[in-house]
């Protein structure tokens, strides 16, 4: 059976990310029935009421869910498998219900994200079942509060004949004020079909979403769900029929987030750059998931008092690396590592970018710039583990989510590229800077705000150093060094949504990641 994304063939994973740490864990059950597409009659799939270890700020309870589902009664090799009508409702118990009010909304509105173990005799995959509530719901003052969410699924499709078991595994909830909400990225795939799966601390900075300019907003509250042990999880069967098939094509709907592939391994952070130091931790996880971004932006040269916009860059993106995490109200402490790599036609560095500038205030200079990745680009986000209780800023975190975005870069002007009053001016092949330190960072407190999985504003300070090797038969470098070097060129990058692998969430419709509109100011 495939299913989509590089993750199909690792471990189980957890890909949910948020600023919080606190989970709400709930259940699950299916019955389905109606007609299939050839024909045959649909049967109602067995249900199952399932438990869930509810993690909450004050302390672990249970929380009830059940899901609706349309199946087909069979299927053949090679041909998907589409579950029909899904949809999820979450039962929330007084004690979840009354955890809402941080959202300071009178109505609230829910995204789910449930994973599926579909398994095929020894094999089998997992796929992601997306949903959103169609209006938002009034919370209650008191008492338990009923949220029911609905989707389109992605099919699977079955290799060979014989039975396909669907088990529940993974749950994540995305609760937001008012307006409907939106998806955070969900339980990883897996090739067992798992019934439970370990939650993972979720990621600073990423329920923030970017309002417009000047407004207010409050952070979505995503909660991580893990199966209690010892239940049977199997929510039905359909029997596969046909001949083995070893051209299965992948699902024809986008299931997946079209990123670079990765190397084999994923990413490693960049020794060169290492990660802050921490308090004592209560938590340690390592369960990387893959996602990409589009990032385009100004970068200042402070001595021709002008920018030059950088063109859209890929940035393949292997998030939770590593999460860090004291849970105690006094530390309250929440990090997560994340690794990063450029991506252009295979090259690691930003697309080339063409720029005129005044240089020595009059003369009109035009050249295209190319900047060059050296090792990966290592993201440190640092954040408190709750936000939902009293924080006080320590030496190790604000109270704010903070992005910190290290990479090693080198510029060098493209051959041919430069005119000097509209004169080509020959700079060789090799007129580049040696490579260089550049740090940007982002905050949940800016306006808009940034959050590493729906993108934002990311600013810095770089110093560019002396070029060398510029010129053909005359040294050109006094000049570009006496316009360009030096430090103090402000850059402002603008990241657009993470478009994840596991399920496309923050993808368009053909499963690619959006470019971003560069932004032109931002403050805090």
């Amino acid at each position: 059976m495939r299913g989509s994304g590089r993750t199909a063939r690792r471990a189980p994973r957890a890909a949910a990310r948020t600023t919080a740490l606190v989970a709400v864990l709930s259940a699950s059950g299916l019955a389905a029935g109606a007609a299939s597409a050839s024909g045959a009659q649909d049967t109602a799939a067995p249900g199952a009421s399932l438990i869930y270890r509810c993690g909450f700020p004050s302390e672990t309870r249970q929380v009830q869910i059940t899901v609706s589902a349309v199946l087909p009664a069979g299927a053949k090799t090679g041909k998907p498998i589409e579950p029909a009508g899904v949809s999820l409702t979450m039962a929330l118990p007084p004690a979840a219900a009354s955890g809402l009010a941080s959202l300071h909304s009178p109505t609230v509105s829910a995204a789910t994200r449930l994973t599926i173990s579909t398994s095929e005799g020894p094999s089998g995959t997992s796929v992601v079942w997306p949903g959103t509530t169609r209006c938002s719901v009034r919370r209650p003052a008191s008492g338990g509060l009923t949220l029911t969410t609905a989707g389109t699924v992605p099919s699977v499709t079955a290799s060979a004949a014989g039975e396909v078991i669907l088990t529940a595994a993974g749950l994540s909830m995305t609760f937001t004020a008012g307006q409907a909400a939106v998806p955070a990225p969900g339980p990883a795939r897996s090739t067992a079909p798992a019934v439970s799966g370990a939650a993972t601390a979720p990621a600073p900075g990423s329920t923030a979403t970017a309002p417009a300019p000047g407004s207010t907003a409050t952070a979505p509250l995503l909660v991580n769900c893990t199966l209690a042990p010892g239940q049977h999880a199997a929510l039905g069967a359909l029997v596969v029929t046909g001949k083995a098939r070893r051209d299965v094509h992948r699902n024809a709907a986008v299931t997946a987030g079209k990123c670079p592939k990765l190397p084999k391994g994923g990413l490693k952070l960049n020794p060169r750059f290492p990660p802050p130091p921490h308090p004592p931790l209560t938590l340690e996880a390592h369960s990387p998931s893959q996602g990409c971004a589009y990032t385009t932006g100004y970068a200042d040269v402070s001595k021709l008092k002008g920018a030059a916009l950088i063109a859209p860059a890929l940035t393949n993106v292997d998030q939770a690396l590593t999460t860090l995490a004291n849970t105690t109200n006094k530390i309250n402490y929440l990090q997560l590592d994340n690794a990063a790599q450029l991506d252009f036609h295979g090259l690691h560095q930003f697309p080339p970018s063409t720029a005129t500038f005044l240089t020595f205030g009059f003369v009109p200079t035009t050249a295209t710039i190319e900047l060059i990745e050296h090792g990966t680009i290592n993201i440190f986000v640092v954040g408190p583990a709750n936000p939902f209780i009293h924080c006080q800023p320590n030496k190790f975190r604000t109270c704010d989510n903070v992005a910190k975005v290290y990479s090693r870069l080198s510029a060098r002007i493209a051959p041919g590229s430069v005119r000097v009053n509209g004169v080509p001016l020959n700079v060789g092949s090799h007129c580049e800077t040696p490579p260089f330190d550049a740090v940007v960072t982002g905050t949940s407190a800016s306006k808009p705000p940034y959050s590493i999985q729906f993108g934002g504003p990311l600013t810095g300070m770089v110093t560019i150093p002396p070029f060398k090797n510029c010129g053909v038969g005359e040294n050109l470098d006094p000049i570009f060094n006496a316009a360009i070097s030096g430090p103090q060129n402000f850059t402002l990058l603008t990241q657009g949504e993470l478009c994840s692998v596991i399920g496309a969430v923050g993808c368009d419709k053909k499963g690619l990641p959006v470019p971003p509109q560069p932004l032109h100011k931002v403050t805090g």
